[in-house]
């Protein structure tokens, strides 16, 4: 799908004014999360890069803004990369890998706590309301991509989210040019695969 130029959400400012003006719902996060990558882009540059998602955007992201999607579980990535087939009603059956990534981030929104949603002036219903991708089709910005996107643009490193695929799962979302460290679990096996 081509995408046009996204228009920017109507509360995108809003949220960017929220985001400067509390520092203090960036909060620190270390852990591993997990992801299934297509063989085609599984070195570890380009699992780190976030170029996928930077490319044809994403729940969380408008085309243009690198972002790394993984899962706090192996069970909730591999219902996570099958997302596209449930939309659209195919089964995929490009080989997958899964990986495991540490991450230690020093800036991230926890929108899993029902008091950042809250003061932050968002429900579950509304973050999970939306067709993004019906949305991206027709050139604008969802209410979750401008949370993103604020988050991205006043230096966070990413946020935690709920998983629209699992109940109870929980997905790490990341803006790789933002600071912090992330490190694939063996990433020296996926390096042979350059060569």
């Amino acid at each position: 799908m081509k995408i046009r130029r996204v228009q920017s959400h109507p509360r995108f400012a809003g949220f960017c004014e929220f985001f400067r003006e509390h520092p203090e719902y960036f909060k620190p996060w270390s852990g591993i999360f997990f992801r299934f990558q297509t063989i085609e882009f599984a070195t570890p540059g380009q699992v780190l890069s976030g170029h996928g998602a930077g490319q044809h955007g994403g729940r969380w992201n408008p085309p243009g803004l690198p972002t790394l999607y993984g899962s706090t579980t192996d069970t909730t990535a591999l219902a996570e990369c099958k997302a596209n087939d449930r939309y659209y009603g195919v089964v995929t059956t490009t080989p997958r890998l899964l990986v495991a990534v540490t991450a230690s981030l020093p800036r991230m929104i926890d929108l899993t706590e029902r008091t950042t949603r809250r003061r932050l002036g968002v429900t579950l219903d509304e973050l999970a309301a939306e067709d993004w991708r019906k949305l991206l089709y027709v050139g604008q910005e969802s209410l979750p991509q401008a949370i993103g996107r604020a988050v991205a643009a006043t230096g966070g490193s990413g946020l935690m989210v709920h998983s629209a695929a699992i109940p109870r799962g929980v997905n790490v979302v990341i803006f790789p040019g933002n600071g912090g460290e992330l490190t694939l679990v063996e990433g020296e096996k996926l390096a042979k695969l350059e060569n």
